[in-house]
This record gives structure tokens, C-alpha cells and sequence, in this order.
């Protein structure tokens, strides 16, 4: 091989490298990541982000810079080199017939070996494992490269477009990446099992994005559990209830919680004089109550408590009933997990046994798998009481149970129609 030759086909093998990794650059790179680097004036990292705005017509020009590389070294290195080992097969003794032949062969093996290793695997191999650190280096020449020949890509650029629209596809001029709240979670959970996210970072972020995929009735306290006082009750009577119950925020109506009249706060009976105790009921103390619907986000509900300095939300209907009740610390153990107060009572498992445990009937089912390991088929029941009465098609007596996912879960304890508490068997 002529040196001419070799130096050339070298430098159409480095080409096509460069293309190559700043192709694979551009793709991998975190835009956010570059964001940061341009604002610390990092070299490079203003072009970079520019390639990564106009990622479409990067791309069109990676795709351009490679064909000629490609074809540049299929003109020049195969020849040269079929030449070359035509001469050495010759002083080898090989005959003329099959000389010519076996020597192309071997320097068709030759070049596209290079060519695959050197000027494609090789270099996607560098810019993958560090695509940020690859674009700062590349993005420069690479974007001169690509303004250059800006008329002619986009040329080409335009051309393909109209392919891909043909095909029934939106073409777009930047990488669009946009994760769900599910997918998210399954970013969580590599990152945690490689190590760069702790048990509790991980616990957190996967409560977090949990949060965003429930609504203000997975996150309720049902009507039968809402301590609730009644509009003429006066300071002695709520007095009582606080005692008996814990609460610190009761709802008060006139019959029944449809006829709601507001919120009021033990707080504020500190401010009533001990003359009027008796005559200052609690509908005068209520305080106009947060009323959300049924569907509302718990996320948005979350902001929406925050923002209006509100510690409860009734829930209701689309018939206007109320049907719930969420507070503010319910929202925030969807987040940060469960944590008893003295207003807690019953919430916890009981543990009957090695393989058996009490627990409310109330309790969603991501709340059973996460205390227990069970997981419910999917369905319409909002908790694992809804859950019993759709296999058993009725409402259960205490006892009835039905078997899943390797565990039998019974109607440990019934109140009316209620399922008060469920007993999961393994």
C-alpha cells in the first residue's frame, strides 16, 4: 500500500469515528447536564447544547459526514490494500488464477473489520460510557462541520422528513424524553439496585411518584369512620368527643354530614369565656369547609391544602354526598410513610400468628402488598374489603374468605355491611 493511500485511508477511518461518537454524543448526552455546563462556561458545552436544540439536523449531518467517510474508504483502502496483498501473495507462491480473488477477499475482510471496530463500535463504545464528557470534546468541529454544509443537510434533512411524514410519523427537531410516573419509578428502582440511591432515598422518591397515581378517595378516611360533631352541640359536648377520640379538627352539620355546616378546631374553644360555655355551640365556631371531589389528585390536593392553609378536606360524591375525609398528615404519610400521633388509634397490624395478620378492611391494595407481600388482581374495589366483596359477589360474613396469590384473606371482623377488618393467612 502506497503511502499516500495509508494516510489517507487512515484519515477517512478517523472521520468516520468522529462522526460517529458525536452522533452518539449527542444522543446520550443529559441536556440538563449541559444546561449546567454552560452556565459554569465549560468549553464546548454552548455548542453542545445548540447540537442537542437542533438535534434533527445534527443527526442528518452525522449521517452525511459517515456515508462519505464510508464510501471514501471503500474507494481508497480496499484497493490499496487488495493491491498490496495481491504483490505478497505473488512472492507467496500463489497462483495468478486465484491470486486476484483471495486477495480482494482478505482486503474486503480487512477494511470492514476496521471500519466496524475502529470507525463505528469503538468509538459509540467511548461516547456511551461518558456521552457529556464526548459531546464537550466533539461538539465544536462537529458543529462547524454541520454549519458548513447547513444548506445541503437541511436539504437532505427536509427530504427525510417528508418520508417519515409519509409514513404517518411526526418528525421533531430535538430529542423529546418524558418519563411517567411508572416509568419513573422504574428509574428509582435501577438506581437503587446499582447502588447510587439508598433504601431510604429510594423509599422516599417511590412514595413520592406514588402519590401522583392516587386520588383524594384512595387517600380518604370513609364516612363511617368521620368523627363529626352536630351544629348545636355545645362547648362541653365537643369538649367530650375531643377526649374520646383524639381530634383535633371535627366537622360539624345539622343531622348528618350532608348537611355540612364547616370545620371548627378545639383550638378554639380555649376562647370562649367560661360564662358562655354553655351557650356557644359549634356551629358558631365552624369554619367554611374544603370540599374536593372524589377524583381529585392527591398530588393536587396536597398544593391546594398548603396553599389555603387547610388541614382537612371533606370528600364528596358526584351526587353531592359527602363520602370522605382527608387530612393533611394522611396526604403526607402517602409521602414520607406512616407515623402514629395520639389521635392514632387501631391503625396498626396485629399479628395473629407466624403466618397471619390483622389488619383494616379500609387498607388499599399497594397498602396490603407493601405490609404483606400480597398482591390483589387489579379491579374496580378501592380497598381490600371492596376487593372481598367482588369475588365473593355479596356482601361477606364474618369467616368468609377467598384465596390469592398464595394467601387466604378472610372477613375477620363484620359490623353491618362493613368489613371492619380483614385477617390475611398465609
Amino acid at each position: 500500500m502506497s503511502g499516500p493511500a495509508l494516510a489517507g485511508a487512515m484519515a477517512l477511518l478517523a472521520a468516520n469515528a468522529f462522526f460517529v461518537a458525536a452522533e452518539f454524543a449527542l444522543v446520550a448526552a443529559r441536556r440538563s447536564r449541559l444546561e449546567e455546563l454552560a452556565a459554569q462556561g465549560r468549553r464546548g458545552a454552548r455548542a453542545a447544547l445548540a447540537g442537542v436544540r437542533e438535534l434533527s439536523l445534527m443527526l442528518a449531518g452525522a449521517q452525511l459526514g459517515i456515508t462519505l467517510a464510508s464510501l471514501g474508504l471503500g474507494a481508497i483502502a480496499e484497493p490499496a490494500v487488495a493491491s498490496a496483498l495481491a504483490e505478497a501473495l505473488g512472492l507467496a507462491g500463489v497462483p495468478v488464477a486465484v491470486r486476484g480473488a483471495l486477495a480482494f477477499a482478505l482486503a474486503l475482510a480487512i477494511v470492514v473489520f476496521l471500519h466496524m471496530v475502529v470507525g463505528e463500535m469503538a468509538p459509540k463504545t467511548w461516547a456511551i460510557a461518558g456521552p457529556e464528557r464526548a459531546a464537550l470534546v466533539l461538539a465544536v468541529p462537529f458543529r462547524a462541520f454541520t454549519v458548513a454544509l447547513r444548506p445541503f443537510i437541511t436539504l437532505l434533512n427536509l427530504a427525510a422528513n417528508g418520508v417519515v411524514r409519509a409514513l404517518g410519523v411526526q418528525p421533531v427537531g430535538e430529542r423529546i424524553i418524558v418519563h411517567d410516573p411508572r416509568a419513573l419509578r422504574q428509574l428509582v428502582a435501577e438506581s437503587a439496585a446499582r447502588g447510587t440511591l439508598s433504601a431510604d432515598e429510594r423509599q422516599l422518591l417511590d412514595r413520592s411518584l406514588a402519590v401522583s397515581e392516587l386520588d383524594a378517595e384512595a387517600a380518604m378516611v370513609p364516612r363511617p369512620d368521620i368523627v363529626a360533631v352536630h351544629a348545636d352541640a355545645d362547648v362541653e359536648a365537643i369538649e367530650r368527643v375531643a377526649c374520646a377520640t383524639g381530634r383535633s379538627r371535627l366537622p360539624v352539620h345539622r343531622g348528618d354530614l350532608d348537611a355540612l355546616v364547616g370545620v371548627l378546631h378545639v383550638k378554639d374553644l380555649l376562647a370562649v369565656p367560661e360564662a358562655d360555655r354553655g351557650a356557644v355551640h359549634a356551629g358558631a365556631l365552624a369554619r367554611p369547609a374544603l370540599l374536593v371531589p372524589e377524583p381529585r389528585d392527591a398530588e393536587g390536593l396536597l398544593r391546594q391544602m398548603r396553599d389555603e392553609g387547610q388541614h382537612v378536606a371533606l370528600v364528596v360524591d358526584e351526587y353531592g354526598s359527602v363520602t370522605g375525609l382527608v387530612t393533611l398528615e394522611d396526604l403526607l404519610e402517602e409521602i414520607i410513610g406512616e407515623f402514629e400521633d395520639e389521635s392514632d388509634v387501631g391503625a396498626a397490624a396485629v399479628q395473629e400468628g407466624p403466618d397471619a395478620v390483622r389488619l383494616p378492611g379500609s387498607l388499599r391494595p399497594d397498602e396490603l402488598a407493601a405490609r404483606t407481600g400480597v398482591e390483589l388482581p387489579p379491579g374496580e374495589h378501592e380497598t381490600v374489603a371492596g376487593f372481598l366483596i367482588a369475588q365473593l359477589g355479596h356482601l361477606p360474613a364474618e369467616g368468609e374468605s377467598v384465596e390469592v396469590a398464595g394467601a387466604r384473606i378472610e372477613a375477620a371482623q363484620v359490623e353491618g355491611p362493613r368489613v371492619v377488618e380483614i385477617a390475611v393467612r398465609r
